[in-house]
């Protein structure tokens, strides 16, 4: 899969959580997901969302759950969505989750910074604006979202060195953060909130396991040919 469709996926899963849902645009979220899914298989345990596309009063009720499940600490279905607090995510623990702003977080601040990447200057839910945790799951997919434009470009000019860098710092990300907490924040709202983002949660994980067995061995590949 070339880098421009990784851009779009992963472009698609950010603004699932980024992005408060609408009549108007959930229609659309829905076939592009279902594609999706159809790209990254099944998953054992999986709900089942079905979803009314002509259901107004449904989108208003998801727009309750994602009030509920990303804003609202006391709703009962709150996951925060952020790796600090899922990395050592306990379920049915008093405290399920880790603290916030955690090492974990610094280090994703200092990747975004190595590539001028600001998460307040997406288009999102205005309250994610005064948000300033680098670790939210819609942060880090639109990085990796951001990661595969950059990469594209260097196809695009020929440069395959240069796409051999985009890809290597793809694979370190991948490596070190979503990878390493995605199934935990998947298994929490399937724990507390099972649902349209809990599904959303856990084909992003598919996606971000299969996308990363691509990236290593196109980075083995790359890096065989440079030598």
């Amino acid at each position: 899969m070339n880098a421009q469709s990784r851009e779009n996926i992963y472009t698609l899963l950010a603004s699932i959580f980024l992005q408060e849902p609408t009549a108007s645009q959930f229609p659309q979220y829905i076939e592009a997901l279902r594609d999706l899914l159809k790209e990254v298989g099944t998953y054992p345990g999986k709900v089942d969302v079905g979803i009314p596309e002509d259901d107004d009063a449904f989108v208003e009720r998801l727009r309750q759950d994602y009030f509920d499940c990303f804003f609202v600490p006391m709703s009962g279905k709150y996951v925060p969505p952020y790796e600090s607090a899922l990395l050592n995510y306990r379920a049915g623990e008093r405290k399920p989750f880790g603290i916030l702003n955690s090492m974990e977080a610094s280090h994703v601040a200092a990747c975004y910074a190595a590539v001028n990447f600001h998460p307040q200057m997406l288009h999102v839910f205005a309250p994610l604006k005064d948000i300033h945790l680098p670790d939210h799951v819609g942060f880090e997919l639109a990085f990796m979202a951001m990661l595969c434009a950059a990469e594209q470009v260097a196809w695009d000019k020929k440069n395959p060195v240069e796409a051999l860098k985009w890809q290597t710092f793809e694979l370190q990300f991948l490596r070190e953060h979503l990878s390493q907490w995605l199934e935990n924040f998947a298994q929490a709202l399937l724990d507390l909130a099972p649902g349209y983002y809990a599904q959303a949660a856990r084909t992003a994980e598919n996606w971000v396991a299969l996308d990363l067995l691509e990236i290593e061995t196109n980075v083995k590949q790359g890096e065989m040919k440079e030598h």
